[in-house]
């Protein structure tokens, strides 16, 4: 079964229905704040994963995400409807995970990280912090600017068995 909840300009936090599949001591139930830019997400959850739509106005914002209670999902994925992503930020405890997809070719992805009191390093596949990033499409041979479809990203397996209750994610499409 799904369920969901908006996080809207008008709506800025919203919690998310907890999901009635699994037993009441493990549901998770999410809070959501977003920024006031025209940005709307939506959570659903199913199972071990939660799935979060993020469809942006300007192509450009940031939410937070915070875990209320019950357990957390194995699997947190981001669909975020955009055009393009030239930055794309997972921040938490201190860290910040960037990732881009550059220019027209959608298999161009670079990512780097940063922590607290380090510099900025590039990461690869096999990074404990590699986000898993994929252009969905119904395009036979999709390009950027998208017209149709949206960019899945798929966080570090267990991103929040580490302790963590939230983080933030922030966007842009192209700069402007």
């Amino acid at each position: 079964m799904m369920v969901g909840c908006t996080a809207s300009p008008v709506a800025p936090e919203a919690q998310v229905p907890p999901l009635t599949d699994t037993p009441e001591a493990q549901v998770p139930n999410f809070a959501i704040a977003a920024d006031n830019g025209g940005n709307e997400l939506t959570v659903n959850a199913q199972g071990d994963t939660a799935l979060i739509e993020v469809h942006s106005q300007s192509g450009i914002g940031s939410a937070t995400v915070e875990l209320l209670s019950g357990a957390p999902p194995q699997d947190i994925v981001l669909r975020l409807h955009l055009q393009g992503l030239e930055q794309f930020r997972l921040l938490y405890d201190g860290t910040v995970v960037t990732a881009s997809v550059t220019g027209d070719d959608i298999d161009n992805i670079i990512e780097s990280a940063t922590s607290t009191g380090g510099g900025e390093q590039s990461i690869t596949p096999d990074s404990l912090l590699w986000l898993d990033i994929r252009v969905v499409s119904g395009e036979d041979k999709p390009h950027i600017p998208l017209d149709q479809g949206y960019f899945e990203i798929t966080l570090p397996k267990n991103f929040l068995n580490d302790g963590r209750r939230s983080f933030s994610i922030r966007w842009i499409d192209f700069y402007r």
